[in-house]
């Protein structure tokens, strides 16, 4: 992915990448964040309840874009569902992808990034068409409150993952919104930005729950590292 935010390797020959994965688990098991970001404060907070809120906010906010889709939808006229069919370029892909947890959530983190302006520009297309105050606009406003919080607990769970690296902030990412579209292209963006993020989302608590099906199971019970990972 063009823009990828990169991870700072913490000291240590390069042979011992393999183990990196089984290193991270671990330390969600005992480590603590102790940073604040975007307005989520990580002190003194286990990793294991950090990855469950970060899961239920994920959670939250794919049942809301299921809605806000639904609502899209309903509001573009006749033949919607022929217009979404329609690809348009420049929208992020709803993949997660990478070797390892660590590689996954940042991805994860730096493709919420991207869909940010794109959703911001969505709002700003159905601003001009829909009258102050409709469930579209408000469920479009929702949406984008939320996605800071979400950045704000990703950040901190790499920073629990890897506590004594640093975090490099990604830089711009993807494509930027489009310029000025037609009614039909404006359509066609708006179901295509929704319907990704919306896939974006479900794959993201995917990659969270069985995060935390790993890492945070009783003491008393031995992990297992060798479960099969979903590759999007």
């Amino acid at each position: 992915m063009r823009g990828h935010g990169r991870i700072a390797p913490a000291l240590g020959p390069q042979s011992q990448d393999n183990n990196l994965c089984v290193s991270l688990l671990v330390l969600l098991l005992v480590c603590t964040c102790v940073s604040r970001t975007e307005g989520v404060s990580c002190s003194q907070t286990s990793c294991c309840n950090s990855l469950q809120k970060t899961l239920q906010l994920t959670r939250l906010l794919h049942r809301e874009s299921t809605a806000l889709l639904k609502t899209y939808k309903a509001n573009q006229g006749e033949g919607v569902e022929l217009i979404c069919q329609a690809q348009s370029e420049g929208v992020p892909e709803a993949t997660v992808s990478g070797q390892d947890w660590a590689e996954r959530l940042m991805g994860i983190h730096v493709r919420l990034q991207e869909f940010v302006p794109h959703l911001r520009h969505v709002a700003e297309q159905q601003a001009d068409l829909q009258p102050v105050g409709s469930p579209l606009l408000n469920t479009l406003a929702q949406v984008q409150l939320r996605c800071p919080h979400l950045s704000g607990r990703m950040h901190c769970l790499l920073q629990l993952l890897l506590p004594n690296s640093v975090l490099e902030p990604p830089g711009p990412t993807g494509q930027p919104p489009l310029p000025p579209l037609n009614s039909f292209q404006q359509k066609a963006y708006g179901c295509n930005v929704l319907t990704r993020f919306r896939a974006f989302l479900f794959n993201s608590q995917r990659e969270l729950k069985a995060l935390r099906g790993v890492a945070c199971k009783r003491r008393t019970e031995p992990p297992s590292y060798t479960i099969g990972f979903h590759r999007h």
